[in-house]
């Protein structure tokens, strides 16, 4: 399955057959005053939310402060990391929710309660990622839903609409609806979305595929914060063999400038092979991001499950290094201010853990396998009992991942 977009695209040809990306300027980026502004904002509502779940200043001041340096572990450097603003919100990632929102509050009080406890609502959850189908016409190099693609489908749209319940019930921050490929089913989309409680953001994973304007306007209308694309080169013809699809690089431009366009947060998704990691490509990926105006950058490490699995494609050491001095240039030095920003989740599993295996995010795959993440494919029981009530919510155990 392929769907023809040529009539819809915003990429350029030019003369000598090479493609030029319509360039957009990165005006969501928040630096300087704003951003000392608003970090003055978060501080004071989370010391607020905290005295709220303690009942004691000192011990708000106790938990806000050792929650800054929980941060600073994630983040890497006790520094202002520029944010994104959109829709009159602020985002300081796509694992976070909105800032100001009640969403973003409990999402505190969610981390609040790991660092001591407390008796005011948590999440069970702050991420659910979840395959609404297995469909795709891609193939993709990396694809880790490889063995599960294109089998017939395990939920129908209304179990799945009891799974989000479910875990509304006992609270979620985000729910990311992957596959397959999620936009091949828009109106599966429109009707998880549309009539599930308020108290969660979603996200759309995409490869691009299928993510028109009008589909883009669908999303917006029915209630989703933003889409995360994956975009795993700036060289169209190299992401096309990649993807399995002479379209994949077309699919992925147009899909964020559309869902720009309809009011949504973007992001692009890399997978950092072993021949892609330079400083050269990394530099030149993060000017394409910020050309195409996207708000983050995710860098995601190779691992050997799904199509790559048996396959010898983890980084060495020196790879591991390069990518983690250029998350932090990237981030912090002023000369990449209206750069994305960027997310790499290896950098902080390294010094703290994981934060995956449900703790704070969980993977139910396109089979219906409840994992600790899409790359830690541990299919420790089925969506299913879930869903009958055999297994509750709160009672999920996992454990984190086992190579970090």
């Amino acid at each position: 399955m392929e769907i023809n977009i040529a009539s819809q695209s915003i990429i350029k040809k030019e003369t000598n057959g090479s493609q030029a990306i319509e360039k957009r300027p990165p005006s969501q980026i928040i630096n300087g005053i704003e951003r000392i502004w608003v970090a003055v904002r978060v501080r004071f509502t989370i010391l607020i939310i905290a005295w709220k779940c303690y009942g004691s200043l000192l011990k708000a001041i106790k938990t806000t402060i050792s929650l800054g340096k929980f941060k600073t572990a994630v983040y890497g450097k006790n520094q202002l990391r520029r944010c994104v603003k959109l829709n009159n919100k602020y985002y300081f990632g796509i694992y976070i929710p909105a800032f100001p929102s009640p969403v973003f509050n409990r999402y505190v009080q969610t981390e609040l309660n790991k660092i001591q406890a407390h008796h005011k609502p948590v999440n069970r959850l702050q991420v659910l990622q979840l395959a609404i189908t297995s469909s795709c016409p891609m193939k993709c190099e990396h694809c880790f839903e490889w063995k599960n693609l294109n089998q017939p489908g395990t939920f129908t749209t209304e179990e799945l609409k009891i799974l989000i319940d479910k875990f509304q019930q006992d609270g979620c921050a985000q729910f990311h609806l992957t596959g397959g490929e999620p936009m091949i089913k828009m109106e599966r989309i429109k009707e998880l979305v549309s009539p599930a409680e308020k108290t969660s953001e979603f996200y759309i994973l995409s490869s691009g595929l299928n993510l028109t304007a009008a589909n883009a306007k669908l999303l917006k209308e029915s209630g989703v914060t933003g889409v995360i694309v994956s975009l795993d080169h700036f060289d169209p013809a190299i992401h096309n063999i990649f993807r399995g699809s002479a379209h994949a690089f077309d699919y992925a431009i147009n899909a964020v400038r559309f869902a720009q366009n309809a009011g949504l947060l973007t992001a692009f998704s890399i997978c950092v092979t072993r021949s892609f990691v330079s400083k050269q490509n990394l530099l030149k990926y993060a000017e394409l991001a910020r050309d195409c105006g996207v708000a983050f950058i995710q860098l995601l490490e190779p691992k050997p499950v799904g199509h790559y699995e048996g396959k010898a494609i983890t980084l060495g050491k020196e790879q591991i290094n390069l990518l983690e001095k250029f998350y932090l240039a990237a981030n912090f030095e002023k000369k990449f201010r209206e750069y994305p920003v960027i997310i790499y989740h290896g950098f902080h599993q390294r010094r703290i853990g994981c934060m995956s295996g449900g703790d704070r995010l969980l993977y139910i795959d396109s089979a219906g396998n409840v994992n600790a993440c899409p790359f830690c494919q541990t299919k420790n029981f089925h969506a299913g009992k879930i869903i009958s009530g055999d297994i509750s919510i709160k009672d999920i155990s996992i454990g984190g991942c086992p190579v970090y």
